[in-house]
């Protein structure tokens, strides 16, 4: 496929997928306020809500680079770029578009702001670009932004899942006995591998768990002896039924024997919904994100079926959850937007978290807390990583950040884990992308996934911020090209 054709299938992609997803926001956040044109609704005389204006900046950017229209191409990434600012294909496509319609600052300068944040790119290969290869800046990003494809981190094999177990998506770790669950969506399985087996066993099964459906996230509470799964069905799950869609549970385990102790569904409203990644806090509350609402859910001991306990328009896609330390914040990954906390008491307001600039929070899937930092798994940017972000006293900001994994030969959209000691267990790899809308792979045999385990506490520290720029001064490279 040539780079036009990959280009246009992309943004057709894009479009399908906008219009088919989950409740999106109708107040835009900061990023998305200010300095944007808004297409209107000119059949009903409203104002266009989020959702639409995506969707239609997305057909847009499509008919526009299909007719090579370069301008209202670049018109059209630029508004899908202040509505998604970590989409690293709209940042890399501008640099293209900008580069054809002779915006030659523009384009550099989305070039730099790319590899301020540690994207990787190989200019060399996109002949939209030509007429920026004779500025001195360009091979200076350019190879900058090719060394950031390249491995680093480290990560080490403790297991590999293989095909007889398709798309995994749960780990959980108990730290009394050393065991590592993991969870599937294809069938519903949670599965067990001790301290000292070679081979994964059953552990709860639907057949045996009634109400066990594909497996989200799983999350072991050692303190009471539970483990708990968010549980529902979609398509990928072997025995789905239509009856069934929409529905929700987290369903409570024995940790010991895998019995089922209870059952808690959301409550049917009408609406899709599909609980995911969870969080627990000291009291034994059980927090959960829903992956088809913009909704978190919350379980208090003695409750009979999770309560909603916040949520905003604002979000578009929830991924992971992290409970503070002290427990009074609730981190929140959202796989468009980035990272957000709230704060957990009876205002439950709700905040960006603080970054600086040469951090893009694209593409989150996992979010866990470790020791007063949390850690991100971002397989929606290139190149996919594992980093640790330390935060400020507050906990409001990001003041570090460690990368500690990326790149690396095993990582195929690395995805979800769990925090082991002062280690990450996460799955390197996904097999989303390798089935169709039925779970059935595309070309069979799916590949195994490895579950991969990476030091939180020995990864580095890097600059970020001003740092970051003034060290680039002083390398004594031109920031702006020459004209």
């Amino acid at each position: 496929m040539n780079q036009k054709s990959y280009i246009f299938a992309a943004l057709a992609a894009l479009f399908c997928l906008s219009a088919a997803a989950q409740p999106q926001p109708s107040t835009p956040p900061a990023s998305e306020a200010g300095g944007q044109s808004q297409p209107s609704g000119q059949q009903t005389g409203q104002p266009m809500t989020p959702a639409m204006q995506l969707a239609t900046w997305y057909q847009r950017a499509a008919e526009a680079y299909a007719s090579d229209d370069h301008q209202a191409w670049v018109t059209a990434l630029e508004n899908l770029h202040r509505m998604r600012p970590f989409n690293y294909d709209f940042m890399r496509q501008l640099v293209m578009g900008y580069a054809l319609t002779g915006k030659t600052p523009e384009a550099f300068n989305m070039m730099l702001r790319m590899q301020q944040q540690g994207l990787a790119a190989d200019w060399d290969q996109v002949e939209e670009v030509e007429s920026l290869r004779r500025y001195p800046l360009y091979p200076h990003l350019r190879d900058l932004m090719k060394s950031a494809a390249a491995p680093a981190g480290q990560a080490s094999e403790v297991f590999a899942i293989d095909a007889d177990y398709p798309m995994p998506e749960a780990l959980a770790f108990d730290a009394g006995t050393g065991r590592i669950f993991v969870g599937t969506v294809r069938d519903g399985l949670i599965l067990v591998r001790g301290e000292d087996d070679d081979e994964l066993t059953v552990f709860a099964d639907p057949d045996g768990t009634p109400g066990l459906r594909a497996v989200f996230d799983l999350l072991v509470d050692e303190t009471r002896g539970h483990l708990w799964v968010a549980t529902g069905t979609t398509g990928h799950y072997r025995n789905a039924r239509s009856s069934d869609f929409g529905r929700t549970a987290l369903i409570k385990l024995d940790l010991a024997t895998g019995e089922k102790l209870g059952e808690y569904r959301v409550l049917p409203d009408g609406q899709q919904h599909m609980l995911g990644a969870m969080a627990l806090a000291a009291d034994g509350t059980v927090y959960a994100a829903d992956g088809s609402a913009p909704l978190i859910y919350r379980l208090q001991p003695g409750d009979e079926r999770p309560q909603p306990f916040l949520g905003t328009p604002v979000f578009t896609g929830l991924r992971g959850l992290a409970l503070s330390e002290d427990e009074s914040k609730l981190y929140v990954a959202d796989y468009d937007l980035g990272l957000f906390f709230f704060n957990i008491d009876e205002n439950r307001q709700g905040f960006a978290l603080g970054i600086p600039e040469t951090l893009n929070l694209g593409g989150i899937d996992g979010l866990y807390q470790w020791d007063g930092h949390l850690v991100i798994v971002q397989n929606g940017v290139t190149p996919q990583r594992v980093l640790r972000l330390k935060l400020d006293d507050s906990g409001t900001r990001v003041a570090s950040l460690a990368t500690m994994a990326k790149a690396l030969p095993a990582f195929d959209n690395p995805t979800f884990g769990t925090v082991a000691g002062d280690d990450l267990l996460f799955l390197g790899a996904s097999h989303w992308h390798q089935v169709g809308p039925n779970g059935q792979a595309v070309n069979p045999p799916l590949p195994d996934v490895p579950v991969l385990r990476s030091s939180i506490k020995d990864a580095k520290n890097v600059i970020v911020g001003e740092e970051m720029l003034e060290k680039l001064k002083r390398q004594g490279a031109p920031l702006m090209p020459n004209r």
